[in-house]
């Protein structure tokens, strides 16, 4: 029984039991009433507690009033329906309430950057996240958030500069989902978070602040080690240039296993490219520049594995992605590292080497050369939470341009605030 049936029926036998104990005398009731809320308790309606806070009022009621008249029987009869009208009424609201739930986070950040042959550059920046997830009938789920940040898919950063400017709010997600009962099947249409439809351990193809547009299907059953993931996402909308949308597609197979302190979770995608050149141009409009090719479709091996240490929880983490459609040397990309997690903290290291066309320029995290690809670098990354909701955390890169071989290191230092 919901939070507000239960109130809700509390309340009716209160006001019951009160007009009963008016309309008896002191002896009658004491005796009928307790006989009355036992089989009430019995049955569940009213709880143990419930029962045993009713019973001592109706005895102190019938203590006060012998007896009462039939006409003051009835207002109050009136008074006990007019507040459980009320009742209803405010309790429909909190069942509303329990159907929405509103999520985000605040973070500031300082970052220092320098760069070969450019002056070193150190700035503030912050971002803004805000989320409302409802859930509005049985098995359906929409959301809508939005961010800081300007059009760039990869970074939802506000710079903190020209004299205090108003900084811009934009659509970060928008979805509808539809779960399958508990069979671990599930859809989502519109601008929505990867994560729960296609998983990747490290960022290396992935930016972390990408929400793809598009359609997607996933296969998860809580009982097996299989699971599956499917989409096809719309990357530019090409007018009257093309007959086709230039678009991307991608299925992912994967396997989850866990013994005693033991855990991994591997995963093997196919991703497929269309319509990538538009009316007038060789490269994809919203390409990065560091692709010399886009003939795009790759496929992609990923892994995490790891164990129980002590109190922690110790993984090591690779991704292989090899482009089999482009015609252009340099199509190979992979990373390894290692995460590590115990109490209140957790840091990472990552090593990867991207080569110009392994993967889309337009993809690959956004803090590590700018999200180039055609480079190879560290990182490593420090965090603490001080709370459930406030964490601290540092960030390092040191990354080497493949060709020009110019060096930038980048430094980050974080505060979030959840809510």
């Amino acid at each position: 029984m919901s939070l507000a049936s239960k109130s809700s029926s509390f309340l009716v036998v209160a006001g019951f039991v009160f007009l009963y104990a008016l309309s008896l005398s002191v002896n009658a009731s004491n005796e009928a009433l307790t006989d009355l809320l036992k089989v009430l308790m019995e049955r569940g309606t009213i709880t143990s507690e419930e029962y045993l806070a009713l019973k001592s009022a109706a005895h102190a009621d019938a203590e006060k009033v012998s007896f009462v008249t039939p006409e003051k029987v009835i207002v109050v009869e009136k008074k006990l329906s007019t507040l459980e009208s009320k009742t209803k009424k405010s309790l429909g609201k909190i069942k509303w309430a329990e159907k929405v739930k509103v999520e985000g986070d605040i973070r500031t950040r300082y970052q220092f950057e320098d760069n070969t042959g450019s002056e070193e550059r150190s700035r503030g920046r912050i971002r803004y996240r805000l989320g409302v997830i409802a859930k509005p009938i049985s098995n359906w789920q929409v959301g809508a958030g939005l961010a800081s940040g300007g059009s760039d898919p990869r970074s939802t950063n506000q710079t903190m500069q020209d004299a205090f400017s108003t900084k811009n709010i934009n659509l970060d997600y928008a979805y509808a989902q539809y779960t399958h009962g508990n069979t671990g099947l599930k859809a989502v249409a519109g601008k929505f978070k990867r994560k729960a439809y296609l998983w990747a351990p490290t960022d290396v193809m992935w930016d972390g602040d990408i929400n793809p547009e598009g359609v997607a299907v996933s296969f998860a059953p809580k009982k097996g080690p299989l699971w599956l993931n499917v989409g096809i996402l719309v990357l530019e909308e090409n007018k009257s240039a093309t007959k086709h949308d230039s678009h991307m597609g991608y299925g992912q197979l994967g396997l989850k296993f866990k013994s005693g302190n033991m855990f991994s979770k591997l995963s093997g995608t196919i991703y497929t490219f269309g319509q990538m050149k538009t009316a007038g141009s060789d490269a994809y409009t919203g390409a990065g520049g560091t692709n010399t090719d886009n003939n795009l479709g790759s496929f992609n091996l990923a892994g995490e594995i790891g164990r129980k240490v002590g109190a922690g929880k110790f993984s090591v983490v690779g991704e292989y992605i090899n482009n089999y459609e482009t015609n252009a040397a340099e199509d190979t990309a992979y990373i390894v590292g290692f995460k590590y997690k115990v109490g209140k903290w957790k840091m990472k290291y990552l090593y990867a080497d991207i080569e110009h066309n392994a993967v889309p320029d337009f993809l690959p995290d956004s803090d590590r050369f700018g999200g180039d690809t055609g480079i190879k670098g560290h990182e490593v990354a420090l965090g603490y939470a001080i709370n459930k909701k406030v964490s601290v955390g540092i960030d390092y890169y040191a990354t080497e341009d493949s060709v020009t071989k110019k060096d930038q290191d980048l430094f980050q230092l974080d505060l979030t605030v959840k809510f």
